[in-house]
């Protein structure tokens, strides 16, 4: 199978490393994901599958059309239920605990905040990306994948052009952590897309845009 944009193999959606599945959320973009162990299936994701500001999805059908509702994680949480406390995270005391109470043995849980969607074809890649906010709901126990970054750089690559359109929804999710995932994504999408003059400007200028808006929000401008 081959993109035919590029000539190049396009990556198949179902040969993804599958990270984990949902255990709750928070709200309608903010999901609870438990990481998969070795005895939940024969592949389970590397820590560098699975780390801070990976893009990730979960495949959904809807009215016989599948897609893929894309997301990102942007927080991790250790959960040792025999000690009664939590191991460190990465998420600020102000913002939500995401920890379902029926977790009962050790385990890493991952919080994914949702970005958008794409439609998934029958050479299964995905086309028409949109950054609006995903109306349909996920479920408990559906699976999130590894987000290869040739389908990252397509998903950010709307109507011919980059567009990151999610960055707002996605700092008000993240919090405090915000603006690093934000910029975990642009040098994703850096070393990913093509390295030309337009791509590197937007890039950049959304970079400059978020870190402003991070240093005005710990009150340093």
């Amino acid at each position: 199978m081959t993109d035919s944009t590029e000539g190049t193999p396009a990556t198949d959606v179902d040969s993804c490393v599958r990270i984990g599945s949902i255990v709750s959320s928070n709200s309608h973009l903010d999901y609870v994901v438990e990481v998969f162990k070795e005895r939940d299936c024969d592949r389970p994701p590397e820590l560098h599958e699975r780390e801070f500001g990976q893009p990730v999805f979960i495949k959904k059908t809807v009215d016989g059309t599948e897609h893929a509702v894309m997301g990102v994680i942007y927080d991790t949480q250790l959960v040792d239920p025999d000690q009664g406390r939590t191991g460190p995270r990465l998420a600020q005391d102000d913002q939500a605990q995401f920890t379902p109470g029926y977790i009962e043995e050790r385990t890493t849980l991952a919080g994914v905040a949702l970005l958008g969607t794409a439609t998934i074809t029958d050479d299964r890649t995905i086309v028409d990306p949109s950054h609006q906010m995903p109306r349909w709901t996920l479920e408990v126990e559906d699976t999130v994948y590894h987000c290869p970054d040739e389908l990252t750089a397509k998903f950010h690559t709307v109507d011919g052009q980059l567009q990151l359109a999610y960055v707002d929804r996605l700092v008000d999710i993240a919090g405090d952590l915000g603006a690093e995932v934000i910029v975990a994504l642009i040098n994703r999408l850096r070393s990913t897309l093509p390295d030309d003059d337009t791509n590197q400007r937007v890039l950049d200028v959304v970079e400059q845009n978020i870190q402003w808006q991070a240093r005005e929000r710990r009150g340093v401008v």
